[in-house]
Parts: C-alpha cells; structure tokens; sequence
C-alpha cells in the first residue's frame, strides 16, 4: 500500500488503521509489541517512494586491469554525488569485463537485461569496446564512452589528430588494435601529411621522428622498454593506455628504474580543461583516466534529465608521462566541429 501515490484510494485506509490501532491498545495493553509493528509497516507503506535508475560501468574488476575498474567505479560514484538528479535514485551497476572482449559481451548482454538501467559507460579497453559494440547499439540506453571513440570515423579523426599532434615528419604506428581504424601507412600518410610507416619492430619504429602505440598496456610497456634499448630519445606516444596502472608498473619493471624517455599519452574530451585541473586538485591520487569515466557518468546524467548538451569544445586531452609513472596534463589541442 502507497497512500502517496494512490491518496484518494488508500488515505482512509491508512486513517482508518490508525484509529484501530489505537483502539486495540486501549484495551488490549499486552498487544503493544503487534501493534506497534504493524503500526510500522504500514508507515512504511503509506510513505513516499522515489524511483531508482542505474547507470552500468563495464569495466574489469577481475584479473591484471583489475585496478583501473576499481578506479572507474570511484569516479562514477564521485560524478553521481556531484550531480544528483531531482525525484530519483540513481545507482551503479558495476560488471566485470576482465578486459576480454568475449567476457565485455556477456557483461553487456547480462547488464542490457535489467530494465532499471538507462545509460551505460564503458567498456575501458578499446578492444572491448570494439566487442560490444552491435551489442550497445541495437539497445535503448544512452550509451557513454570515457575518452574512446565510439565509431571507427571518430576513431579515424582521433589517431589522425593523435599522428599530426606528433613533433617530426617520419611516424611509425605500431601495436594496431582491434577497434582502430585499419588504414594502409600510405592512407595516414595522405590523410595527415607526414610519413607514416608500420613500426613492426622496436628496431624500425626507434629510426622514426615518434612513435604511436595503437595496442593494449602490457604490450605497449614491452614496447616501450625494448624501443629505448636502441633509441632513449624518439617520442614514444599512445592513447589511455598509459594511465593505466598495470602500464606504468610494468615500464618500471622492465626499465628496472631507468627513465622511461619522452612518453606522451592522449585522449579525446568534449569538455573544458579547466574542468579537469578542478577534479585533478580534489583527486591527485587517482589516475587521469578515471576523469574521463567521471565526465562520461556526468554527461549520462546530463542527458537523462534533458539538459543541454555539456560542451562542444572537443579536442586533445595530451598528458606527459613521468619517472614515476604519474601523468599530467600538458594542453589541450581544441579539433574543428566538422570533425
């Protein structure tokens, strides 16, 4: 029973359990312990209910990226706390994805099940993203990516944004992933105006101007590490990859405290950077990544109470990465809207 919600139904009924309740402890004083659950219960009935939606974050929580999950979870509830929604609950619904695409399809699949969910972040890794794609599009529900593009043409804009922001003529791309782009080296070329070639090896990719990792973490440290056994100076650059944990801790491993050299990583955001120098200073000690789950369950929220769009200002994210594998924010590189 809901006397808030069905009044002119159930107000005299409620009214009416009143009087009776006060009639049976008049005179019958040992049933005070029954009355006064049943008085209870029908409190809680006759009180007022708000609605509850979800938000699902796809995300690993088990296994080696276990803890860049973990992250994510914090920064959507952090973004959950900020940006409360008028007359309704909003949680999270947290699913594992291992960072395995067959495991992101099932988490999704499981997650789309639940009416109560209206938006979706997620997945973290482009090749899980790439995985669930047909998934998320053939749903209803908003769906949010934190700093990877959804779509293989602003995948497209991104790598090629990534491949000019890049100092030197001679690019090698290495480590291509599943969900990027599979463009020829001559088509980034003609694209972007500088030579691009295939880094196939660490020993070819060290002869370039700079290097663009399009592959996972633990390769891209491995990468990383043989590249600055034949070159400690060529740029190397890569995508939120680098703000993962499981990154920075294997670079350290096998660079065994050696610096790391120029290492840069970026991400694609439609927000203000002032925006992040805000939450940075309020969580220095999470990775810059999670700001980007933080933005997407915002925006989320944005939507599901109809409010203007946030931003239009999208563009570069590039952060530098230092000897203790902590990255900073170095600009922001604003793209043209027709991109």
């Amino acid at each position: 029973m809901n006397c808030q919600s069905h009044t002119r139904v159930t107000a005299p009924y409620c009214g009416l359990a009143k009087s009776w309740a006060s009639t049976v402890l008049a005179r019958f004083p040992s049933a005070h312990f029954v009355v006064i659950l049943f008085f209870t219960l029908l409190l809680s009935s006759c009180s007022p209910t708000r609605p509850v939606l979800k938000i699902g974050l796809l995300a690993p929580f088990e296994g080696l990226h276990r803890e860049s999950g973990y992250n994510a979870l914090a920064a959507m509830r952090s973004a959950l706390n900020d940006y409360p929604l008028d007359g309704v609950d909003v949680l999270p619904l947290a699913l594992d994805t291992s960072a395995s695409p067959s495991q992101a399809r099932r988490a999704a699949l499981k997650m789309l099940r639940d009416n109560s969910v209206v938006a979706v972040v997620g997945p973290l890794q482009t090749k899980d993203v790439s995985a669930v794609a047909d998934i998320m599009a053939a749903s209803n529900v908003d769906w949010q990516l934190p700093a990877i593009p959804a779509s293989q043409g602003e995948a497209r804009v991104f790598v090629e944004a990534l491949i000019i922001e890049i100092d030197g003529q001679n690019i090698a791309v290495a480590g291509l992933d599943a969900g990027w782009p599979r463009l020829s080296p001559s088509e980034w070329s003609s694209a972007t105006g500088k030579t691009v070639t295939a880094g196939s090896d660490e020993s070819d990719a060290g002869k370039a101007d700079g290097v663009l990792w399009l592959g996972d973490a633990p390769g891209g440290a491995a990468f990383l590490a043989n590249l600055r056994a034949r070159n400690h100076n060529v740029p190397f650059w890569t995508t939120t990859v680098a703000a993962d944990t499981v990154f920075s801790s294997l670079v350290q491993d096998y660079l065994a405290g050696d610096p790391p050299g120029p290492v840069y990583w970026a991400a694609l955001l439609d927000e203000n950077p002032s925006l992040y120098a805000r939450w940075a200073d309020r969580n220095a000690q999470d990775a810059p990544a999670a700001f980007a789950v933080y933005l997407a369950t915002r925006k989320a929220l944005t939507n599901l109470a109809g409010q203007p769009v946030l931003s239009n200002n999208t563009g570069l994210a590039v952060f530098t990465f230092d000897n203790e594998g902590s990255s900073h924010l170095a600009r922001f590189v604003p793209l043209h809207p027709s991109q």
